[in-house]
């Protein structure tokens, strides 16, 4: 394949082309990935798998070019990379997107289509997606084993998942349970703490104050509020802090109890001036005392509900940070509150159905949805004059992580596994952990210590299906280990694991011989995902591989995954094996829109990865999302900043395009011309550059090693654009001008093929397609015996004899000298190109220093008398000199442009129009010209004159004439400086 700039100029998507077919061809792909004959140095990622619902989007783009980035990095330093594929296929994200497409609004839409046919559907979408996956996965580089990838909808995989899960009731720690859970009334399951955190929202709800009537005491009302109006219809109870103060005041002819520290502020909220404290009292005097139900009529059940039911009661966690220091008591619906009624004895009264809606038992709010019953009780608690105050709030509130419905807390009989057992451990191995940023730790040791236990049941189709048949008769519980196990216990063959198939299994009970059942749920998604860093290799198969891979050297994925994966994969491998299963985390933000707003396809501003390929290659966006912050932080994807990339990839490319052009033009020969024989021929420049690019790798890797990716990416980038091409190439562009053969021109040659081959080693593992062509078409066309591919290199070592860190900081101050006399060239209207008289440098403490780069500042400077003094003398104070004033010293620039620096001047102006011809003729740099140039500006024919050979010399010109070209010549009409200028050039064949 022709990889020899078969391209004119830098195009993203045409270089992947060219790159991946190469790749292909060559199975530069498996080379990387062959194992080696030894193991000594490997490098161990757990990949988190992506859910296969929908499509890559710039969100999942980012992370997956960290993986690639860390593995392209780690392979380089000379690691084995041990990194298959994985693939989330089960679960509320997948069946949210069959229902959409299936136009479902309900779960029982699902029950009427049938559960063989929707698990089907769920199939069928994983198999869409994943080829999608896979294709934008590659394209974007990202090197995995797809061939290895695992998938959680494999029978092998849910193998995993099983034994476990019978590991853990064998051990007591998976327990059936009554308790209050958080449910999702559109998804009619239960949710776990983990999935509750991943779906807040900031949301209006009412704001109300009630009063509720003291059965023993006239006019005594116990006032509370709450933002969930609806829940009243369970309430049960009003608790307090035994410890706060509470008073009793008048209002009117009523006395209503709350809060004393709140009197104030409460009155003012509900605008009563009029007011008395008639008596104070601690929170423990009104333990017992009975009030009427606000909503007794309207729910007769509560009629019922005799004592210790609609009593005061205690309870520490009451506060006054909002409300009255009286909480109104749902068992059913709070989790604190259900511990309240058990405490109590109260009844844990629940009325709400899984779907949202209130029951029979509801009376007058029977059959309506929990949102709308809010409205009707607020309603009936004004009718009844027992509504103080009606307000609202904006709040944060949980929604579902998949469709976005408000979430409802209520009691229900689930499977949870516990933490308790684990949690003094799951801390300790979390110390253990490197964290990247450190902060992170924190924040997940804060989780842990706080982590309930884990609700794994749903109320679900498309998921691993829980192992757990009862029997109907003496409702023993049997847990199956493996597909394999239920298959003996059966005497069945299971072709496939999941609903309706597995419901039809019917086991024997082994106690009384009764019907045993399985029980009707599938498993939270995050325990299949949470299972990977044992599943994924088929560990219990493939026993001594895991023992080899586990555990894991690092992990990435978004910072709220301290919630989800990275809390699951920690809980199951700690209560399985004792240990964590990842040695170091890279967290990630989140990926925002250009004005730093949430991406979603309702507000239509997702960016898709596979639109940001098809215009920009993937190349560009890469380095983009990787160089604009730290992984960890936020990003405001604004595509149109994805030009300033490619700028950057265009200078590269036209830097390797510059030396490739007059090394093949002079023969350059690496081993004939190497940089140690030629060591003694190295200009000023050439020393520095050698410095700096081996300062850069070292500075890269210590970013890199510490995960700083984007400050590693903005060194490399920074210098291409300064170092390289603005910096050296302005310096030594005259050097490879030269006609004859000459000694510091193959050293310049050299220079740049050590630093260049290095600088694309290093850049590879950002930018993997460019700097792949760029390594075929250069440093292969001159080195047949480097590596195949670039990505098949080794990370280069620094070379010490190289670095000169003095040298630097002294180039460092040459070009502060040359930014601040361009600005004010730029402030005085004198281009760059305009030769200036003299310029005086006054430097206190370096001047002895800098007089040795006398030469590379005039040059930079483009002046033809420089100066280097210690102290500025007073002449070069007064005009036509302009001082600047900088940290170093002073710099006076004489900005007074005579009639002989014009004639340059306007000398280099043609050079410039002449050159920009050439390019538009597509000349090969040696190619010769004939110039005739027509104009009527005398200043401009006087330029000539003087100039005659410079021109000739600079634009490769065997005549240079004054006046009409031929006909048939190649001409342009210029304007410089207000002047008419014709300009023909005719080719020499």
């Amino acid at each position: 394949m022709d990889l020899l700039f078969s391209l004119k100029s830098y195009n993203a998507v045409e270089v992947e082309k060219i790159v991946k077919e190469f790749w292909e061809k060559n199975k530069i792909e498996e080379k990387w990935f062959k194992p080696p004959e030894s193991e000594e140095k490997i490098f161990r990622m757990l990949e988190g798998p992506p859910t296969t619902n929908g499509f890559m989007h710039v969100g999942h783009m980012r992370g997956r070019t960290y993986k690639d980035i860390v593995l392209r990095y780690m392979r380089l330093k000379g690691y084995w990379t041990w990194s298959p594929g994985g693939w989330d296929e089960h679960g509320l994200p997948v069946e949210w997107e069959v229902e959409k497409k299936l136009g479902f609004k309900t779960k029982k839409d699902v029950e009427k289509y049938g559960y063989e046919n929707f698990s089907n559907k769920c199939n069928e979408l994983v198999d869409y997606y994943l080829k999608f996956w896979v294709e934008d996965s590659k394209r974007l580089a990202l090197w995995l084993d797809y061939e290895r990838a695992y998938e959680t909808r494999k029978p092998w995989y849910i193998n995993h998942v099983w034994a476990f899960l019978k590991y853990a009731y064998e051990k007591g720690w998976l327990v059936e349970d009554y308790r209050v859970v958080p449910f999702c009334p559109r998804c009619e399951t239960s949710l776990s703490d983990a999935e509750v955190a991943q779906g807040y929202a900031t949301v209006k709800d009412p704001s109300i104050f009630v009063k509720f009537p003291l059965v023993d005491e006239e006019n005594t009302y116990i006032v509370i509020w709450t933002t969930t109006p609806w829940t009243l219809i369970d309430n049960e109870a009003v608790a307090v802090n035994p410890e706060f103060k509470y008073a009793k005041v008048k209002v009117g002819d009523e006395y209503w109890i709350v809060a004393r520290d709140l009197v104030t502020a409460l009155m003012g909220a509900f605008d009563i001036q009029e007011y008395e404290i008639v008596e104070e009292f601690y929170g423990e005097k009104l333990k017992g005392l009975k009030y009427k139900h606000p909503l007794e009529e309207e729910v007769p059940a509560h009629k019922e509900h005799g004592k210790p039911n609609h009593t005061i009661v205690l309870a520490d966690f009451v506060t006054l940070e909002q409300g009255t220091g009286c909480v109104h008591m749902a068992p059913a619906h709070g989790p604190e509150d259900f511990e309240v009624g058990k405490k109590y004895g109260l009844l844990i009264f629940n009325t709400l159905k899984p779907d949202g809606h209130f029951d029979e038992k509801a009376g007058k709010y029977s059959g309506l949805y929990f949102k709308d019953a809010s409205e009707k009780v607020l309603e009936d608690l004004e009718k009844k004059r027992l509504l103080v105050l009606r307000g609202e709030i904006e709040h944060e509130y949980p929604l579902c992580w998949r469709c976005d419905t408000p979430l409802v807390y209520r009691a229900d009989k689930q499977w949870f596994l516990k933490v308790e057992p684990i949690k003094k451990k799951l801390v300790e191995e979390n110390s253990k952990v490197k964290w990247y940023p450190a902060w992170a730790q924190k924040r997940f040791h804060d989780w842990l210590e706080n982590a309930i236990d884990w609700c794994i049941s749903r109320s679900r189709v498309w998921g691993t299906p829980i192992p757990i048949w009862r029997c109907k008769s003496c409702n023993h519980i049997l847990v199956v280990g493996s597909i394999e196990e239920l298959e003996k216990l059966s005497g069945t063959k299971i072709s496939n694991p999941h609903r309706p198939w597995i419901d039809r299994i019917i086991l024997k009970c082994p106690k009384c011989g009764g019907e045993m059942r399985r029980e009707p749920y599938v498993l939270d998604c995050w325990l299949d995902s949470g299972l990977a860093w044992i599943a994924s290799i088929n560990g219990l198969v493939n026993k001594e591989e895991f023992e080899r891979r586990y555990p894991y050297d690092w992990i990435t994925e978004a910072v709220d995954q301290t919630r989800g994966w990275f809390y699951t994969l920690l809980f199951t491998s700690v209560m399985w094996k004792g240990v964590s299963p990842y040695k170091s985390v890279l967290c990630q933000g989140h990926v925002l829109d250009k004005y730093r707003r949430k991406m979603s396809k309702s507000r239509g501003n997702v960016i898709w990865a596979r639109d940001l390929f098809e215009k920009w290659g993937a190349d560009i966006p890469r380095f983009y999302i990787t160089f604009k912050a730290a992984p960890w932080d936020s990003v405001a994807f604004d595509v149109d900043e994805l030009k300033e990339v490619r700028r950057t990839f265009t200078v590269l490319w036209n830097s390797i395009k510059f030396a490739d052009t007059y090394m093949e033009l002079d023969k350059f020969n690496p081993e004939k011309h190497s940089l140690e024989k030629l060591e003694h021929s190295l200009a000023i420049e050439d020393k520095w550059l050698l410095s700096r690019v081996n300062s850069i790798i070292k500075e890269m890797e210590e970013e890199l090693n510490k995960m700083n990716l984007h400050l590693a990416a903005r060194k490399l980038s920074d210098f291409i654009v300064e170092d390289l091409s603005h910096r050296y190439i302005r310096l030594v562009r005259r050097r490879v001008w030269i006609e004859e053969e000459a000694t510091i021109k193959y050293a310049c040659y050299a220079v740049l093929f050590y630093v260049l081959k290095r600088l694309l080693i290093v850049a590879s593992i950002f930018i993997p397609y460019l700097t792949e062509y760029l390594y075929q078409a250069f440093v292969r066309k001159y080195d047949k015996n480097v590596a195949e591919s670039v990505h098949l290199e080794k990370w280069p070592k620094v070379d010490e004899k190289y670095v000169n860190k003095e040298l630097e900081e002294t180039m460092d101050l040459v070009f502060k000298i040359f930014a601040d006399v361009a600005e004010v060239r730029q402030k005085v209207g004198v281009k760059l190109r305009w030769p200036l008289r003299e310029v005086a440098v006054a430097v206190k403490d370096k001047a002895e220093v800098l007089r040795n780069f006398e030469g590379i500042l005039a040059q930079l400077l483009n002046v033809k008398n420089i100066v280097i003094a210690s102290e500025l003398e007073e002449k070069y104070r007064k005009e036509p000199f302009t001082v600047v004033t900088a940290p170093y010293g002073e710099v006076a620039v004489n900005t007074k442009i005579d009639e002989d620096l014009l004639k340059e001047a306007y000398a280099r102006e043609l050079v410039r129009r002449i050159q920009a011809m050439r390019a538009e003729l597509d000349l090969r740099v040696e190619e010769f010209i004939e110039v005739y140039l027509e104009t009527s500006d005398d200043k401009i024919v006087a330029a000539v004159k003087e100039h005659e050979d410079y021109i000739k010399g600079e634009v490769r010109a065997e005549k240079l004439a004054l006046g009409k070209g031929p006909e048939t010549a190649y001409n342009k009409e210029w304007n410089i400086e207000g002047s008419k200028v014709k300009i023909y050039i005719v080719r020499k064949s």
